[in-house]
């Protein structure tokens, strides 16, 4: 049986795994709505795209440590 640290502990890794998917739709809605306005600046886009990418990495690892705490 997990103790009550251990539960929190996994509560905290899925609500950090959340939090990355929200980050990475959110940057996702972002970019379409300054398509759609055409303000697209080229360096907004690599901008955003950057962190996309990094919250798509957090996402995955922490993943990846959810499942090593479950192991």
């Amino acid at each position: 049986m997990l103790s009550h640290e251990e539960k929190l502990e996994r509560i905290e890794l899925i609500d950090a795994v959340c939090d990355a998917g929200r980050l990475a739709r959110g940057l996702d809605q972002l970019l379409e709505s300054l398509a759609h306005a055409d303000q697209l600046d080229p360096l907004d886009v690599e901008g955003i795209l950057a962190l996309k990418s990094i919250s798509e990495r957090c996402a995955e690892r922490i993943g990846d440590a959810a499942r090593i705490l479950e192991a």
